[in-house]
């Protein structure tokens, strides 16, 4: 199955995202989030992942601008320099029945490709998990470095995760992130073909 990456621009696009959220922090997790950044409001981006143009929505991500919140910084053990762009990954969700289809991966590229970029972050960052961000597999095929210390966010207990966007490293990870990405569909493709010669015969 293949997924289309849109940027939240509708109140349609925003409802969708909305729901995703609620469905899966709300509901699924027990957890209560903030309102939601209005598009554009604070610099905030937010990305949709859809089974197809205009079809169901499975997945969400924000990009919100941090830049300059030296309080939140500080409240997550970030050491940015006062003058830094940087730039937060925040409500990374995907409906569980798509779960384990690469979709986090294809968003957090797109953001990369379509915010980060564009508007010359020098640092983006996340809080994930503490128990498992030493082992998250989706974070260290994207180059994010493992902070020190442990704290407490509006999921729970929190580790955050720094990626230096100017070092040369980090454009590496990228294009090998890519890479993995187009290898599986590659795979999926050969399979695909297979199977179809198979039932006709060929």
């Amino acid at each position: 199955m293949d997924f289309i990456i849109e940027t939240v621009v509708s109140d349609e696009d925003e409802s969708a995202m909305l729901d995703i959220r609620e469905r899966v922090f709300e509901r699924e997790m027990g957890i209560r989030l903030a309102p939601a950044h209005a598009p554009g409001e604070g610099g905030a981006a937010h990305l949709l992942a859809r089974v197809a143009p205009g079809g169901e929505a499975v997945g969400t991500l924000s990009v919100i601008d941090t830049s300059g919140d030296r309080a939140l910084h500080e409240s997550c053990g970030l050491g940015f320099d006062p003058g830094e762009r940087t730039a937060r990954y925040m409500h990374l969700a995907v409906l569980k029945s798509y779960r384990g289809m690469k979709i986090p991966l294809k968003m957090m590229l797109a953001a990369h490709h379509r915010v980060v970029v564009p508007r010359g972050y020098g640092h983006t960052w996340l809080l994930f998990d503490a128990e498992r961000a030493p082992a998250a597999p989706l974070f260290r095929l994207l180059g994010f470095e493992l902070k020190q210390g442990v704290f407490v966010s509006e999921y729970g207990r929190r580790r955050p995760l720094v990626r230096d966007e100017r070092a040369p490293s980090s454009e590496q990870v990228i294009r090998r992130a890519e890479q993995y990405l187009e290898g599986l569909n590659g795979s999926r493709a050969r399979a695909g073909a297979q199977f179809a010669g198979a039932a006709l015969g060929m």
